[in-house]
Formats: C-alpha cells, structure tokens, sequence
C-alpha cells in the first residue's frame, strides 16, 4: 500500500504531467475551449483513460485511491508518460520501497576501494541511492575536487551529488552545466520514489531549496529521467577542457543499493592524455 507520501507524489507527478500536456498531443480539437491554465483538464484525462472524473479527481489530490493496473496504465496513456515516467508511476501507486534506513555516513568496503582505485586515471567514485557520495578515487578529487575542500572534509549531509552540483563551482567546472544539472535533478526525481517517505528526503530537499534558487525552481517541474550513459567536457583549471563519457554500474551488495559511476576519455578526443597528466601532476 502507497503511504501518503507516495500518494501525495503521486497526484503532484500526474497533475504536473497533465498541466504540460496540449490538447493537440491528446487527439483534441487545438480550438476547442479557451482555457484558462495550461494543459488538459482533469475530466478530459479520465475520459482518455477510461475511469471517472472523480476517481482521477481524487488520485491528483493523493487521497487513497486504489486504481487497478489496467485503470493506470489508461492515465498512463492518456498523458502519454514515457517507459521511465510510467514506472516512476506505477512504483508510487503500488508502494514500493527499497527499505533503506538512515542515509549511510559510512564508507564502502575496502574491496570496492581497491576497485575504484584499479580505474588509474580515470575518475571513479560510488554513491547510494540517494546520491550521497560514499567512497572515490584520487582521480575523481583531481577531476572534481579541484575546488575548495576535499570530499572527505565535507559534512556527510553535505556529501552528496545533488547538493555539490547546484551549490559547490561545478557551474566553473562543466561545460553546459545547466543541462547535466537538469539531467541529474529529475535522475534523483526518479530514483526518490523509492525513498520519497523517507524522512531525510523532505528535509534534504528543503535545505537545497534554501541554498539554490535554481533547485527551487527546476524541482517542481517533476521531470523524470534515467541514464546510464551520458558524456560531459570538464573545464579543468590545470590540464583544461577534458572529454570524458560516464558509465552508471549497480553494485550488488548486500547492505544498500549502491551505484558505481566510471568516467572514461571520450572516443577520438585527448581526455586520456590529459587524465594522465592529471594523475601525474596530482600523484
């Protein structure tokens, strides 16, 4: 069963989606009806799906609101959600949850170390589920590290990707930083539905709200996404601009879920040569 939490995500995610929408992307006549707000009507949305006005009424309000599978994959439908969007859904609908307690402070284990350390060159580091940072190479600090502390002398709440890519200088570190901020936002809209009730969540996200105006207003689009590679151009200080493609792997590990992100030098670019001089530089 969802907890109010989810429910609450749930109608906020599904209005949000349904407020973007025109009429045109659901077959609806583009002149029919001025309107007033943006996107379809909640009436129009459960005629799509097949269900009551009032039941998709209730569910956008986050009452408890039991729909069967076929009853969502209809709003699903009807608000042309994609694969990624529809499992952040259906996820929040059933209850899902990963069970994870407190935000670990802790690092990894010494044979995951050994293999973040094995990647030389090339910055490696691993994070929870959440996204806080919980263990990294020495070239991961030459690449990102460059500014300010390092992420050993962070506090733990403060150690996370989220949190240093909209309020440390990664805006003087990436190159299109916007995008890759945006991109990593709605990846951890997506990953919270398994930890959306989870008390350290609302906090976190209040915080950052506090601390950067452009988390507080990206967060309320509710964008969902899901990458597991992507590519990024670090302006380094020392060596300059540095090619790199990112690679998200899931550790199996008993104890938490745990991500594992390698950068390694973009094909046909000199990320390689310049990684090394890095290594050397900083070994």
């Amino acid at each position: 069963m969802p907890s109010n939490e989810q429910r609450r995500e749930l109608g906020a995610f599904l209005r949000a989606r349904r407020e973007e929408l025109r009429p045109t992307d659901a077959g609806l006549p583009a002149g029919v009806n001025r309107r007033r707000t943006p996107g379809l009507r909640r009436e129009e949305v459960a005629e799509l799906a097949g269900i009551g006005a009032s039941w998709y009424t209730r569910l956008e309000q986050g009452k408890d609101v039991q729909l069967s599978p076929r009853a969502l994959r209809g709003v699903a439908d009807a608000l042309r959600l994609t694969p990624v969007q529809r499992e952040y859904v259906f996820a929040l609908a059933r209850g899902e949850a990963l069970g994870l307690g407190p935000a670990p402070t802790k690092t990894v284990s010494a044979t995951l170390q050994d293999v973040l350390d094995a990647q030389g060159a090339n910055p490696a580091y691993i994070t929870d589920s959440r996204l806080n940072l919980l263990a990294w190479n020495q070239a991961a600090l030459g690449v990102f590290g460059v500014f300010g502390r390092s992420f050993d002398e962070m506090p733990a709440d403060e150690r996370n990707i989220v949190w240093l890519i909209f309020t440390d200088r990664s805006r003087q570190l990436l190159v299109d930083w916007e995008t890759h901020a945006q991109r990593l936002l709605a990846q951890f809209r997506d990953a919270s539905r398994h930890f959306v009730d989870d008390p350290w969540f609302p906090a976190f996200v209040e915080k950052l709200k506090r601390r950067s105006p452009q988390f507080d207003a990206w967060w309320s689009r509710r964008d969902v996404v899901r990458a597991q590679a992507t590519e990024k151009v670090v302006d380094h200080p020392v060596v300059g601009h540095i090619e790199l493609k990112q690679t998200v792997l899931q550790v199996v590990d008993d104890s938490a879920a745990l991500y594992m992100i390698v950068y390694t030098p973009a094909p046909g670019t000199d990320a390689a040569d310049r990684l090394q001089k890095l290594a050397a530089e900083s070994g």
